[in-house]
């Protein structure tokens, strides 16, 4: 069985153990998986029963991730995982994040990072899905990847806890990070995230390597100026030269509403541009 030692843990009493990988920082007992569905607790210790499921790969533009100050107009190699550390209503890749089936398709990090060389691409991208609950095989295949020449990309929802966002995050070349709303308590009760958490996680990988925001505009959730002016106002206090996405989403999963007017989306623009010098509206 493909597997790998689970990090980030800590044993309890009974056999109970305790996830201290993202914001949930999950409790389990004998046979419980956490809130992700991706660590399980077996006989009190941390088991991944999902190392090394790949869910999708594929050869993208770089600014597909969205990263346009790095590495612009190149491919890179892109790779999902299953599951997700949050519940997004309007998640744009349910299939993946929240699978009703799961395909077994297991590819070692040595064999990855062979593929991802072969492919010509001169970056890998961990993205698609949540990447950083699968964090033990992400960093095995940074490491790797940057033992071949690759350069390191991951897109996250930064829903993680700040010592593993760090051991991450210095294998980790550039990052996308989604900052979902300024709303404390539609981040907890409507999205399963922590702001304080992912704001956290972005001024790390401010200080580790190349960072830029996605902000996408959702009706209820992150839908006005004065929203967007709070997020650029956070990310202007780390640095003026965060480039920030806002991008209009697509009725997905559990949410049907039209989405915003291409008029807000650019009204949001405009005024995330008074903060910040790289804000890219689309």
């Amino acid at each position: 069985m493909e597997t790998a030692t689970a990090r980030y843990w800590r044993r309890l009493d009974d056999q109970r153990i305790q996830c201290l990988l993202c914001a949930h920082a999950c409790i389990l007992s004998h046979g419980e998986q956490g809130h992700c569905n991706a660590r399980e607790n077996r006989a009190g210790s941390m088991a991944l029963p999902y190392y090394a499921w790949i869910s999708s790969i594929a050869i993208d533009p770089v600014e597909k991730k969205p990263l346009r100050r790095f590495i612009p107009n190149t491919w890179t190699y892109s790779v999902g995982f299953w599951h997700c550390t949050m519940d997004c209503p309007f998640c744009q890749n349910w299939e993946i994040a929240h699978p009703i089936h799961i395909e077994k398709n297991v590819i070692m990090p040595e064999k990855l990072i062979e593929l991802a060389v072969e492919s010509g691409c001169p970056s890998i991208s961990f993205t698609y899905s949540e990447p950083t609950l699968h964090i033990e095989y992400v960093i095995e295949s940074m490491q790797r990847a940057h033992d071949r020449g690759l350069k390191t990309i991951l897109v996250t929802n930064g829903n993680v806890l700040p010592e593993p966002a760090r051991d991450l995050l210095l294998h980790t070349d550039a990052t996308n990070v989604d900052l979902k709303t300024a709303d404390a308590a539609i981040y907890r009760n409507l999205l399963g995230g922590e702001i304080k958490v992912v704001k956290k996680f972005i001024q790390i990988a401010a200080e580790l390597c190349h960072v830029e925001v996605t902000s996408l505009a959702v009706p209820g959730v992150l839908d006005s100026v004065v929203q967007i002016e709070e997020i650029a106002q956070f990310l202007a206090s780390i640095s003026p030269d965060i480039p920030l996405h806002i991008t209009r989403y697509r009725p997905a999963w559990k949410f049907s509403k039209p989405p915003l007017s291409p008029a807000t989306v650019y009204s949001m623009g405009e005024a995330a541009r008074r903060h910040l010098k790289y804000v890219y509206s689309y």
